[in-house]
């Protein structure tokens, strides 16, 4: 852009004078006989330099300064004094009126270039200073903008349903404007309880981008019944499609069954996972043994999980380094024996309150360097006699009906590598009629398949699990047995119709095994008969829910019919 100079000079000879020098440079310029004609044609013109005498008619220069710094110019204009040796008070009033330096007469016309030259330096480094700030301007409105949607994106994640439910209490204060943490729960079929703490490398903005692809995943997955453990191959295989190299997410997945006192844990990267019992102490813990999600690719990923039988009612609870970590102004941290002995000095009920107050007592009104956010899970024990199916779910009508049949063959490479329980009911949630019993239809899917699998083709003995660390060991057995297993298929067939005119699904699994006892399960019919229990997922639970379930042949075939 040329530069405009504005010259403001009573004398013609010295205005053509400063006029040649100006425009010999290659800058425009125009010229003012007076200070009132200075004020208006700086008004209309918008001239980037000023150089003004101060003895002129009709208005003197430091009045025509005094009425231009007046006009509130959006951007700094340096007006330059041009007079006579002789006039030192009236450069002193000029300066003071607001003009920035001065020249005397007689001026040297290198001088005056030199000068012209020097400002226009200063006002190029202002151009690009103005052009930096409205940069900074938009980007800081465009940043304010994205903020505040990511906020209102990550609150609606913390208020979804699963986090309120009556077993949870949970925390997640953020660091910067808003987490990169999250804390994710939700019920699955028969009742799960699925839990996730993720802790994305980073703070604010970035972070949460970094985890928010986590939560579709999760609650998806959860939702359907998936186990943790393809949940957790899922969240690494997605977020290292989506992440750049130096991206993680730090996280840890739950998910605890009531019905059978089991908890499934896979830890990557966060701190150890404490189950607290009630008389104050840490009885299991679980500490990281994989790295965070998004750092290994799908084939060198390890999903193996960690799987227990709970014995004694207590606390689950998952954490995020901040947490541990937790830093004050003179630079003290809390560490993870402080925050066990914490925990441990509460009683049930009372932990996660007592950690906020000491977080809080520790901090003493400072920001933590690092996000905080912990899930705290109660773990009721619920005795299987005691259980009771849920109310039945209201009957859909005759306009949601239809009759259909299905057939599904699982072989080995299917039995090994698919979830097919939540498989199969992904499929049949799709069916308007069965969807609203999707948890009952999980419950009766995944003990009668359970019970192929274990008992039929891998003929593994459950008395297993009465010994010491018995589900543990029955577990390994259980895999030791897949692995070695050179043939078998399971079959599924269903059926959708009416039976005596009342909506029900036939359900028939057949099994390629040896089968297993299944008079046993008659023994179960008098629940009060004290008569030992049949160890599967529940199928005391699936006699109730079924209107029949009958097992045939070698205790290789079993018919379930259940109505809705």
């Amino acid at each position: 852009m040329r530069l405009k100079v504005l010259v403001v000079e009573d004398d013609l000879i010295n205005a053509e004078i400063l006029r040649d020098i100006i425009d010999g440079l290659g800058y425009d310029v125009e010229v003012a006989h007076d200070g009132a004609e200075a004020v208006e044609r700086f008004r209309s013109w918008l001239p980037n330099l000023v150089i003004m005498d101060i003895k002129m008619p009709v208005m003197d220069g430091i009045e025509a300064t005094r009425r231009i710094r007046a006009l509130g110019q959006s951007h700094w204009v340096p007006i330059i004094y041009h007079t006579s040796l002789d006039m030192t008070d009236e450069i002193v009033s000029g300066l003071n009126a607001g003009a920035d330096d001065y020249l005397l007469k007689p001026t040297p016309p290198d001088l005056i270039r030199a000068k012209i030259s020097s400002y226009e330096r200063v006002l190029e480094m202002q151009r690009s200073v103005r052009s930096q700030t409205s940069e900074l301007s938009a980007w800081r409105d465009m940043a304010e903008q994205q903020n505040r949607l990511s906020q209102h994106v990550v609150s609606r994640l913390l208020d979804a349903e699963g986090l309120r439910d009556s077993l949870l209490e949970w925390m997640n204060t953020p660091a910067d404007n808003f987490s990169g943490d999250l804390v994710c729960a939700i019920r699955g079929p028969a009742d799960m309880l699925y839990l996730m703490l993720a802790d994305a490398a980073g703070h604010g903005l970035s972070a949460a981008l970094s985890a928010l692809p986590m939560t579709q995943v999760f609650y998806g997955m959860a939702g359907k019944g998936f186990p943790i453990h393809t949940i957790a191959e899922e969240l690494n295989r997605k977020l290292k499609c989506f992440l750049p190299i130096e991206r993680f997410v730090a996280a840890g997945l739950a998910a605890i069954d009531t019905r059978n006192q089991t908890i499934e844990i896979w830890n990557g990267g966060i701190p150890d996972i404490l189950f607290l019992s009630g008389d104050c102490t840490i009885a299991m813990r679980w500490p990281s043994r994989h790295p965070p999600l998004g750092i290994l690719p799908p084939a060198a990923f390890n999903s193996s999980t960690e799987q227990v039988n709970y014995q004694q009612a207590g606390e689950l609870f998952i954490c995020s380094d901040g947490i541990i970590e937790a830093e004050n102004a003179s630079g003290a941290r809390m560490n993870q024996l402080m925050v066990e002995k914490l925990l441990c000095s509460a009683p049930p009920g009372q932990r996660m309150a007592t950690l906020q107050m000491a977080l809080q007592r520790h901090l003493d009104g400072d920001k933590n360097p690092d996000d905080l956010s912990c899930i705290l899970a109660r773990v009721p024990i619920e005795r299987r006699q005691d259980i009771r199916p849920a109310n039945r779910p209201e009957t859909h009508g005759a306009k949601d009906f239809s009759d259909w049949r299905l057939g599904l063959t699982w072989g080995l490479s299917e039995l090994r590598n698919l979830d097919i329980v939540p498989a199969v009911l992904g499929f049949m949630n799709q069916i308007p009629s069965l969807k609203a019993h999707s948890g009952n239809l999980y419950l009766i899917l995944a003990e009668l398949f359970n019970n192929a699998l274990d008992h039929g083709l891998l003929n593994l003995d459950s008395q297993l699990k009465n010994e010491d660390d018995g589900f543990e060991r029955y577990l390994s057995e259980r895999e030791q047995r897949m692995d070695a297993l050179t043939e078998g298929q399971i079959d599924m067939r269903f059926h959708l119709h009416r039976a005596d005119g009342q909506p029900a699904l036939d359900i028939c699994i057949t099994d390629s095994g040896l089968g297993f006892d299944y008079e046993q399960i008659n023994l179960l019919d008098d629940i009060e008969s004290g008569l030992p229990e049949f160890h599967g997922r529940g199928i005391m639970l699936v006699k109730r829910l079924c209107s029949e379930l009958v097992y045939t042949g070698r205790g290789n075939v079993v018919n379930a019919r259940y109505s809705l």
